[in-house]
């Protein structure tokens, strides 16, 4: 399995669509299965539904993404681990970005030959 590839691959389609406003940002849905959970700054969700509420909500409508590095490790069940730091600037604030961390734990989806989903997905902002 060529998990830095995934890792690569899989970085590039998140942010770019995640940077694409709300309405495209929601076509990341298809990332998320029921099981699938998101710790956003402490706060959890689980399900597609929950989660594409919290990262379409009205306050994050324009925000841009710039990653500064990503790293990947295989995980159990033939997994990807994704670690990703950058910054980000909302409503177009590229004066006061703001630097975070986010780690993705890609799973194989059932019966999909070379598919993954987001079984889970921590995002913190770094203050300090």
């Amino acid at each position: 399995m060529d998990f830095t590839g995934i890792a690569h691959s899989f970085v590039q389609h998140y942010y770019t669509t995640f940077d694409g406003g709300t309405s495209v940002r929601a076509n990341l849905a298809a990332l998320y299965r029921p099981e699938s959970m998101l710790t956003w700054e402490s706060a959890q969700l689980q399900g597609q539904q929950n989660i594409i509420a919290q990262l379409t909500k009205a306050e994050l409508a324009v925000v841009k993404h710039q990653v500064q590095s990503s790293d990947a490790q295989p995980a159990p069940g033939g997994g990807v681990l994704v670690l990703v730091t950058g910054s980000l600037a909302v409503d177009n604030a590229y004066d006061k970005p703001m630097t975070f961390t986010e780690t993705f734990n890609l799973q194989p989806i059932p019966g999909q030959a070379g598919g993954f989903f987001v079984y889970n997905q921590v995002f913190r902002l770094i203050f300090g």
